[in-house]
């Protein structure tokens, strides 16, 4: 398991945990779950990830506070 922040482009991820309940909570607006699976597609300051056709921006400071199990190709 590692924070968000430390994927690298082109990995993909499953959300395996959140460090508290209102990060899950305000992630879970942008569609952002544990168990959902995510694609790191660029790291220009923020991560930006994609998950179901949508592309979002994860701030550098709260991909920290995200923890993902990298999937194996």
């Amino acid at each position: 398991m590692v924070s968000l922040c430390e994927l690298k482009i082109g990995q993909e991820a499953e959300i395996s945990q959140f460090l508290d309940t209102g990060i899950k909570c305000n992630s879970q607006r942008f569609g952002l779950f544990e168990g959902g699976k995510i694609k790191c597609i660029a790291k220009p300051g923020p991560v930006i990830v994609e998950i179901s056709r949508q592309v979002i921006a994860v701030g550098e400071n709260l991909s920290r506070k995200i923890f993902v199990d990298v999937c194996e190709n």
